[in-house]
């Protein structure tokens, strides 16, 4: 179930990513591999992120869903979403699928890590959302 949620993601953002590249002018359809792994990228590696907390720091927390316990998740969220981001767009550039200027390759992961973290939680308020639905019965 969790790999084909995140196949959906990763479909929602690449679709997503390609719409904010049409608004910045910068979008190619020959761009479009790119985009696909970036979107692969931020849903599987947030999905490994989210992995990690559970296996991880939510063992030091009685209420993980507390809000507190959320903030906890911002840093993993966006670790994650630096190194899907700098590894989707300097594959890409490896293939020939987009230009990038790779030097400094910071500005690439703070990018990624930004965009990683807000991915994450909407994402992270959406499966609340579900959950939060289907306790209660009401899906």
């Amino acid at each position: 179930m969790g790999i084909l949620r995140n196949c959906v993601y990763a479909v929602i953002i690449m679709l997503l990513y390609s719409i904010t590249m049409v608004l910045f002018g910068h979008f190619d359809a020959g761009f479009l591999p790119a985009y696909g792994l970036v979107g692969i990228g931020f849903s599987f590696f947030g999905w490994g992120g989210e992995r990690l907390w559970y296996a991880t720091i939510a063992n030091f927390f009685k209420q993980p869903n507390r809000w507190y316990a959320v903030l906890s998740h911002v840093p993993l969220w966006g670790m994650f979403g630096g190194i899907s981001y700098t590894i989707a767009l300097l594959t890409s550039k490896k293939f020939s699928f987009i230009l990038v200027d790779e030097i400094p390759v910071k500005n690439i992961f703070f990018t990624g890590a930004a965009i990683g973290a807000f991915i994450q939680f909407i994402l992270y308020l959406f499966d609340d959302r579900i959950k939060q639905h289907t306790t209660q019965g009401t899906v």
